[in-house]
């Protein structure tokens, strides 16, 4: 069975497409070995990500990805990313816009699986298996 996923995004927010962002969180997928998995990806702005993070984390300030698993059934969980921060994010870090969301995509789809970035040690664990995906996903390409 194969692996889903619907992603959308706010109105008016722009500069990747969203087969490629499909292509990224499917990849991610078959390279942890999960089959027939349904998920949704959201991509909205702080303020919005803001009013998620407060109402469901009660955590009253912007983010870069929120993940929502749902368990082990075909439903799999809901990842939602917040374009302003990965824009912000990108600058400081002097990498490019896609390459920073396509981090953040895989980093909530790896949460969902169960990874975990709040001890350092799993921290480290889960940024070294994000990473090795990135690399793995655009074989040295930049994150067309």
């Amino acid at each position: 069975m194969r692996n889903q996923a619907e992603v959308r995004r706010k109105k008016g927010i722009r500069g990747f497409s969203l087969p490629w962002a499909r292509a990224v969180v499917l990849r991610t997928l078959v390279l942890e070995k999960v089959r027939g998995r349904h998920l949704g990806v959201w991509f909205t702005d702080d303020r919005e990500i803001r009013r998620v993070n407060r109402r469901f984390l009660k955590h009253d300030a912007a983010t870069d990805v929120i993940a929502f698993p749902y368990g082990e059934g075909r439903l799999f969980g809901e990842v939602v990313v917040s374009v302003d921060t990965a824009s912000r994010a990108a600058s400081r870090l002097r990498v490019g816009f896609k390459e920073e969301l396509a981090r953040y995509l895989v980093h909530g789809v790896l949460h969902l699986l169960g990874y975990d970035d709040i001890e350092p040690r799993a921290r480290r664990r889960m940024i070294r298996r994000q990473e090795d995906i990135l690399k793995k996903i655009f074989l040295g390409e930049k994150y067309r």
